[in-house]
């Protein structure tokens, strides 16, 4: 039975934890970071994919063929419908469709991406609702890039700050979306957000940690229970992700880490972890020693013609099609 996904498990990162940029869509972790007017000609490239791949019908898109590994035996489990009149039903897991893709965008090129979401859409929906699909789709990716505009977080916001910034989003979601919409999709974020900001007022008031306790509890009990059952897993999650860095970075075997994960995790969950541990490590790998050899090559005093020509037979000897297509969107100066 395939995994359903889960956007806050520590195998997988949405979109929502990604860093909100134009950039990132293009550029991942170990790419240089792109200039203001570069993230805007990725921003643009990213909407014409996006629009290109909306004027095609389910029979002209092509097949995307496999997931990348992160999300083998996955499933974002979001069944799409449609009302009586054809029209699209608004569910609040539609943009977990998205983000499900989306958090493969350090494993595959954005068009790629674009094209799995696009054609798991028309294999879902017939018009009118999958171009009322598309055109949400369309709305998402421009709030997504809208969100690079508003000003940049602090690792440690103030209560006041953080009120701030969800005012602005809170303008920036009613530009893009329908009341109905913003009710549907972000009313469960919204309640978290408006959590986070008591805990926030919680800690600026002074309090001994058994009254911080006391009243953090309180307000813990305040959320639905869905919502606490997820702060439980997250919460689970992040002490175990760092838990894990931790021995990690004090020389800690994998068999050790292993076990750390199996007694949190079942047994399967911490192998496939452990898996993808590998599986980061070697690719990191070849990253770096096809990035010190091309490095090399820009030095070496040959002509632009014959670097660019050296640098794709590098490319060429040491990755396949796919991952060719992975490096080149990983390093903004190819």
């Amino acid at each position: 039975m395939p995994l359903r996904f889960r956007p806050l498990a520590i195998a997988s990162v949405s979109l929502t934890l990604l860093a909100a940029t134009a950039g990132y869509f293009f550029a991942g972790h170990a790419a240089p970071t792109a200039s203001p007017a570069n993230q805007s000609a990725k921003a643009v490239q990213v909407r014409s994919l996006n629009q290109q791949l909306s004027q095609h019908s389910s029979a002209q898109l092509p097949n995307p063929g496999a997931l990348p590994v992160p999300l083998q035996g996955a499933s974002h489990g979001v069944l799409l419908q449609a009302d009586g009149n054809g029209q699209l039903r608004l569910q609040p897991e539609l943009l977990q469709l998205f983000d499900f893709y989306f958090s493969a965008i350090d494993e595959e090129p954005v068009a790629q991406i674009l094209l799995r979401i696009h054609h798991d859409l028309a294999s879902q929906l017939h018009e009118p609702a999958l171009a009322q699909a598309r055109d949400l789709l369309k709305r998402y990716l421009d709030y997504r890039l809208a969100m690079a505009d508003l000003p940049a977080g602090n690792a440690s916001p103030s209560a006041e700050s953080f009120a701030q910034h969800l005012e602005a989003l809170t303008r920036l979601r009613a530009e893009y979306f329908s009341d109905e919409e913003n009710q549907a999709f972000f009313s469960s974020d919204r309640s978290q957000d408006q959590f986070m900001l008591a805990q926030l007022r919680l800690n600026e008031r002074g309090l001994s940690p058994e009254q911080q306790r006391h009243e953090l509890a309180l307000l813990e009990a305040s959320l639905p229970a869905e919502q606490r059952t997820v702060r439980q897993q997250v919460s689970r999650d992040g002490e175990l992700y760092a838990a894990s860095e931790a021995l990690r970075a004090a020389g800690a075997s994998d068999e050790t880490i292993y076990q750390l994960r199996a007694s949190t995790l079942d047994p399967q969950a911490a192998s496939a972890l452990q898996q993808l541990d590998e599986q980061r490590r070697q690719w990191q790998a070849r990253l770096q020693a096809y990035a010190a050899e091309r490095n090399r090559l820009r030095q070496s005093g040959l002509s632009p013609t014959d670097q660019q020509l050296a640098i794709e037979q590098l490319l060429a000897q040491g990755f396949d099609e796919r991952e060719r297509l992975r490096v080149m969107a990983l390093d903004a100066e190819l």
